[in-house]
């Protein structure tokens, strides 16, 4: 019995057509894979890039919560010396309270200047006596 013939295979046709289609798919390929790579370095440059990113913010914060301390120990250091300072006024305004006013040391010099014998002028009767009789001759003549 013969053998039958084998029924052409359809890639035998179109043999120019096949190698045309596998390098036209291995181009396509080639520039997926080229695209791919391109993609993923810059997909590594913007990880990079928002890892510094990160890394900076998180300096910054640091560095923003210690300048935060810092204010905030010398707002109540402020503060404390402040309160210092309230109590020490209401001290001295309670001390004041206790002091004599200009007008009643005016008043303690006036006393004083009257009564004291080195600089008040005290007249005697006798030299009352005299003012008295020069005056009336004063008058008379």
């Amino acid at each position: 019995m013969a053998l039958p013939a084998l029924p052409s295979l359809p890639f035998e046709k179109h043999e120019g057509d096949i190698t045309k289609l596998t390098a036209e798919l291995v181009k396509r390929v080639n520039d997926d894979n080229r695209r791919i790579r391109i993609i993923e370095q810059r997909i590594d440059r913007l990880e990079n890039s928002i890892e510094s990113i990160q890394e900076n913010t998180l300096t910054q914060l640091n560095d923003l919560k210690l300048a935060l301390e810092k204010i905030n120990n010398k707002i109540v250091s402020v503060s404390e010396k402040l309160a210092n300072l309230e109590s020490e006024i209401l001290r001295l305004n309670k001390e004041l309270s206790k002091t004599a006013t200009k007008r009643e040391l005016k008043q303690m010099e006036t006393f004083i200047d009257l009564i004291n014998p080195i600089t008040a002028k005290f007249v005697t009767k006798d030299e009352v006596e005299k003012m008295i009789e020069t005056v009336s001759k004063n008058k008379k003549a």
